[in-house]
């Protein structure tokens, strides 16, 4: 019975997302834009560097950790990012390939920001969203695992409690 109640609160966040997104019912353009491939910035840069070093995971993971926690975005980067996160998770996306280095990287980092830079809004979403998604590409469990799934649940109820 719960995972039934899970799934349609999933499904009723999941319509009125793409509701608001898609501007549906109104003449107004949705606030956020959603882009596949926005544009290469610094931070970016920093990320494929990282991506292509010989460093192992968790030192790659370490080092985009200390530049998003040093890092300060802009409001529209803080935006973009919050879509990004929304649309990985949302999506079921996130963790499909934990051997994409740049991929991994750039999850990590924007959900830091996030969790650094957002004001309250997200900020428990990002914190799963990260915790998931470091400890998948640095190995230390697997995608379904009870770990990955418990921060999953506390991502449709950051969702759901509008955090």
């Amino acid at each position: 019975m719960k995972e039934i109640a899970f799934m349609l609160s999933f499904l009723m966040y999941t319509f009125t997302t793409l509701m608001f997104y898609s501007g549906a019912g109104s003449d107004v353009s949705p606030a956020v834009s959603i882009q596949d491939e926005p544009p290469s910035s610094a931070w970016e840069e920093q990320i494929d560097q990282i991506a292509n070093n010989q460093q192992s995971p968790k030192e790659k993971a370490a080092a985009v950790e200390k530049l998003a926690k040093e890092y300060v975005p802009t409001t529209e980067e803080l935006e973009e990012f919050k879509v990004y996160v929304l649309n990985e998770f949302l999506n079921l996306r996130y963790l499909d390939d934990s051997s994409d280095d740049k991929y991994m990287l750039s999850g990590i980092f924007q959900a830091i920001a996030l969790k650094h830079h957002d004001l309250d809004r997200l900020r428990d979403l990002a914190e799963a969203f990260y915790h998931n998604t470091k400890n998948v590409y640095t190995g230390v469990t697997k995608p379904g695992s009870d770990s990955v799934l418990k921060y999953e649940e506390q991502m449709f109820e950051s969702i759901n409690a509008g955090r």
